[in-house]
């Protein structure tokens, strides 16, 4: 049975020294029965707290952070519906590059995966990883082509080869980039183990059903491996978005843990209507890592507009402080713009080429908008 914040804080040492980021000891016992916190974070845990709380402190779903600072995360969700809370860490964007591809192709598509910026709203929005798939013989040529992509993109790999030996070459050959290694078997599963402790990375595992799954990473657990990711083998869109949903209730309202951990999956369509199809599925329904087959900007603006959309807390609306914003050089008697603080409003009249060419600068007032509760009769009000 789950532990209450109180309960939790007994165990604690109420020294309230605020090294776990927390002001006080109830606060951080809050956090973890929110499972929105780890008790590796308290400096002074004791040991019979450690015991206690170690399992049951744990998110529900396993936060991977990827990268050699880790600064991009996967999992640590905490809800099963985005309107219950908020959904905490994005599906991160991949694109893939095969080792069979050309010479050109390789380096037209590094070069556009470190290049690609799309500004939304405020956030600037990039491709958070690259992915490389052997689909030769070459150990050698497939370790190449990750240490390239690393050297010319600095973003995390997710690196997948069905042969084992390659995949712990190139695992090697990027040591410290802090990538995902796709994935362990029962049959590879120790020396992909080794390979990634041994240069910093994370592992995926698969099977060939959720039960050899379950029993693969915690077998891993076990042995003191948990920087784990899934990947689930689906053959349709239907089975795709039902093992994804019973992973993720399994993990959150059962709180099965041999099924919390972010999950990582390759499209494999070159079509674009029907990778972007499933693309959508996996940023919609939990996925973890979606890598798409190809470098496309015309795919990769709507899923990440889809994904800054459904990754919003919703009880936080997108705003900008409302004051007057200069644009270009104005002066006394340059044009004013009116706007709302809505962000998106706003950053649609800010950037409207058009205007700010014509009028060459001036003003953005924006003005606080404010709805009345639905209890009111009083209409929409500007302040």
């Amino acid at each position: 049975m789950a532990l209450t914040g109180l309960q939790i804080q007994k165990l604690l040492p109420k020294t309230n020294c605020k090294e776990c980021g927390s002001n006080t000891c109830l606060a951080f016992a809050m956090k973890l029965a929110a499972k929105k916190a780890e008790l590796s974070e308290c400096p002074y845990a004791s040991d019979e707290a450690k015991k206690i709380l170690g399992a049951a402190s744990e998110p529900p779903v396993k936060c991977i952070e990827l990268g050699p600072e880790k600064k991009l995360k996967i999992g640590a969700e905490t809800v099963l519906y985005r309107h219950e809370k908020t959904f905490v860490s994005q599906t991160a964007l991949a694109v893939n590059v095969n080792d069979t591809d050309s010479a050109e192709l390789i380096d037209t598509t590094l070069n556009a995966i470190r290049d690609y910026v799309l500004e939304r709203v405020g956030e600037k929005l990039v491709v958070d990883m690259v992915g490389i798939t052997q689909k030769g013989s070459n150990a050698d040529a497939f370790a190449a082509l990750a240490k390239k992509a690393w050297d010319t993109t600095k973003r995390p790999l997710v690196l997948r080869s069905a042969d084992a030996k390659s995949l712990a070459a190139a695992a090697a050959a990027v040591k410290g980039s802090g990538s995902v290694l796709v994935a362990a078997t029962n049959e590879t599963a120790e020396l992909l183990k080794a390979a990634a402790i041994e240069n910093g990375h994370s592992l995926a595992v698969t099977a060939a059903d959720l039960d050899g799954i379950v029993g693969l990473t915690a077998k891993l657990k076990n042995d003191g491996f948990n920087n784990l990711l899934l990947s689930f083998n689906t053959y349709s869109l239907a089975e795709q978005f039902q093992t994804n949903s019973i992973v993720r209730r399994a993990a959150l309202k059962d709180e099965f843990k041999p099924l919390g951990y972010p999950s990582v999956t390759f499209i494999e369509t070159d079509n674009i209507f029907d990778g972007t199809v499933a693309a959508t599925t996996e940023i919609s329904k939990y996925g973890g890592i979606c890598v798409l087959p190809n470098f496309d900007p015309a795919q990769l603006a709507p899923l990440m507009t889809l994904r800054l959309n459904i990754y919003t807390d919703p009880q936080k609306p997108i705003q900008v402080e409302p004051k007057v914003y200069p644009v270009g050089e104005p002066k006394i008697d340059s044009p004013v713009f009116v706007t709302t603080n809505f962000s998106l409003t706003y950053f649609i009249v800010s950037g409207l080429p058009h205007i700010l060419i014509e009028s060459r600068c001036g003003f953005l007032l924006s003005l606080r908008l404010s709805f009345p509760s639905p209890r009111s009769a009083k209409s929409t009000s500007i302040h």
